[in-house]
C-alpha cells in the first residue's frame, strides 16, 4: 500500500491566559488557574476547533492546561490523555517571581545567559526537562506513524495543549535549523506541526 498521502499533523496549543500570565511571573509546575470568561483569551481558538476531528488528544495535567481543554473541546476531556511529561519547566524557587524580582541575583543572570549551564534552585535542570519531552515525542512519533499507516488518505490531527517551553522544545526536536527561541507562542495560540515522510520512517 502507498501510504506518501497519509499526513500526520501535530496541533499544540498553549494554555489560556492566567493571572500570572499577566503579571509576566514564572509559573512553570504552579498549578494556576485560568482567568474567568473571556479573559482566558480561549473564545477565537474554540470557534476555530469546533467540529474539528482529531485522532488523539494530550494534554499537560496541569489545571491552567486541562481548563484549557474543557474550554476548547470538551467532548475530549474524558477521552485526553493527561501527560505530566507535557508540563512546563519546573522554576523551582523563581516560580511566581518576575524578570524584576531576580533580575539582580549572579544564578539568575548566569542562566538567562546559559539555561543549559545553569538549573533554578529547587528546579529542573534543562537535560531533566528536554530528556522528559524527547521521551513524550518518541511515543507520539510511534502513534503518528501507526495512524500513516493505517490511515484513508486525509491527515490525522492530534491535539496536544501545553505550555510555551514544550512547544519550543517540540519545535526544535521536530526541525533541526529551529532553535528554542524561535517559536513565540502566545497563550490560547496554535502551532502546527506537519510531519514529513522521513520522520515517519518511510
Amino acid at each position: 500500500m502507498n501510504n506518501s498521502n497519509n499526513g500526520v499533523e501535530w496541533w499544540l496549543i498553549r494554555h489560556g491566559v492566567t493571572a500570572w500570565n499577566l503579571q509576566r511571573k514564572y509559573q512553570g509546575h504552579s498549578d494556576e488557574e485560568l482567568l474567568p470568561g473571556e479573559a482566558s483569551g480561549l473564545t477565537p481558538l474554540r470557534s476555530k476547533l469546533a467540529g474539528q476531528s482529531f485522532a488523539g488528544v494530550y494534554c499537560s495535567d496541569l489545571k491552567r492546561c486541562r481548563q484549557t481543554l474543557q474550554l476548547i473541546r470538551p467532548d475530549w476531556t474524558g477521552q485526553a490523555v493527561y501527560d505530566p511529561r507535557l508540563r512546563e519547566m519546573n522554576f523551582g524557587a523563581w516560580e511566581g517571581k518576575t524578570y524584576e524580582m531576580l533580575e539582580h541575583n549572579p544564578l539568575y543572570r548566569a542562566w538567562i545567559d546559559d539555561p543549559k549551564l545553569h538549573t533554578p534552585p529547587e528546579g529542573e535542570s534543562w537535560e531533566l526537562f528536554q530528556n522528559r519531552i524527547t521521551d513524550f515525542q518518541r511515543e507520539l512519533l510511534q502513534k503518528s506513524k501507526e495512524l500513516a499507516v493505517s490511515g484513508n488518505g486525509n491527515p490525522s490531527i492530534l491535539l496536544i495543549v501545553t505550555h510555551g517551553g514544550v512547544m519550543s522544545t517540540l519545535n526544535m526536536l521536530m526541525s533541526p535549523d529551529a532553535d528554542f527561541w524561535d517559536s513565540k507562542v502566545l497563550p490560547g495560540e496554535i502551532m502546527k506541526l506537519k510531519l514529513r515522510s522521513n520522520e515517519l520512517g518511510w
